[in-house]
């Protein structure tokens, strides 16, 4: 059991500092030392002076619809661990890791745990809301889905 406990806590690790490490860059290397303005993935293409009045979660305002759910703001998501999970329904790598995912907002939603998918589409065909909405039935997601076909939640 502890083995299996060391394994998940690796794997959320895993999940979780691979993209905050891809964001910060390599620490080892000379920094910036002037402010160059709010770095933040979601808020790029933002200019620096509108960020103050936007949340980190403002380009999911943009998604072309939600499902399983109404639209989430991050008001609502405030005092909550939020998880984002970028997916396609067609990619391996995400197909690999939905059990883990959907056990994981099952397990913890109690507890405050809010699993947010986001479907960016690879191919033309998984732009299409029907596909997508079959795709959710399919794989028993539950939790809530921001479809976003324009990219507008991981620029570009």
């Amino acid at each position: 059991m502890k083995t299996k406990k060391l394994l998940v806590a690796a794997l959320l690790a895993m999940a979780i500092g691979a993209p905050i490490a891809s964001f910060v860059g390599d620490m080892n290397m000379p920094q910036p030392t002037t402010f160059t303005g709010a770095r933040s993935p979601f808020l790029h293409a933002v200019p620096t002076t509108q960020t103050a009045s936007l949340s980190g979660l403002a380009s999911l305002e943009r998604a072309n619809e939600w499902l399983n759910s109404p639209p989430l703001t991050a008001a609502g998501l405030r005092g909550k661990v939020v998880l984002i999970d970028f997916w396609t329904y067609t990619c391996i790598n995400w197909l690999r890791q939905l059990p883990y995912v959907r056990a994981w907002a099952e397990k913890y939603k109690d507890q405050g745990l809010v699993v947010i998918g986001v479907h960016a589409p690879e191919f033309p065909f998984e732009r299409n809301i029907d596909n997508v909405r079959h795709a959710l039935k399919d794989m028993r997601l539950t939790y809530p889905i921001a479809v976003d076909n324009d990219f507008a939640s991981i620029g570009s």
